[in-house]
């Protein structure tokens, strides 16, 4: 009995924060994801926006994308002016198409993209300790 809590806990973990991942039908004309992560940015902060965004897609209510946000808090000082950090939550209505144009499965999901919203590189879903992010961020601060 033990084994199997702990088999489905070890399971929740695995598939993600949310299942809240199903896109509404629209009658507009769907966009990139490309596009619509620079359609996030606003006239103002394209003037003052780096090449790469850190792109966050999680579900706010989730345990595991709560914890990986508070890393990424912790961390804002050491992100500022290296790359920005977008949210995309399943809460928002505008957002939940991006979940499937980046193929976004399990949560939390990090992966960096560049100023148009080309993706670079992903991070496995889950959650990921600062090392892990300052690593990601300096693989393309290398190249």
């Amino acid at each position: 009995m033990l084994k199997n809590i702990l088999l489905m806990l070890v399971l929740g973990l695995i598939i993600g924060c949310s299942t809240e991942q199903q896109a509404e039908n629209s009658s507009q004309p769907s966009a990139t994801g490309s596009q619509k992560i620079a359609s996030l940015l606003t006239t103002a902060e394209v003037s003052e926006a780096l090449f790469f965004n850190l792109v966050f897609f999680l579900d706010p209510n989730g345990g595991p994308c709560k914890r990986q946000d508070a890393i990424l808090m912790g961390m804002s000082d050491e992100l500022n002016g290296k790359v920005n950090i977008r949210y995309i939550k399943t809460t928002v209505p505008a957002h939940r198409n991006l979940f499937y144009q980046y193929g976004i499965r399990g949560l939390p999901t990090l992966l960096l993209a560049d100023s148009s919203g080309k993706e670079i590189k992903r991070m496995t879903p889950g959650i990921h300790n600062a090392a892990n992010i300052r690593a990601l961020i300096q693989s393309i601060e290398r190249s």
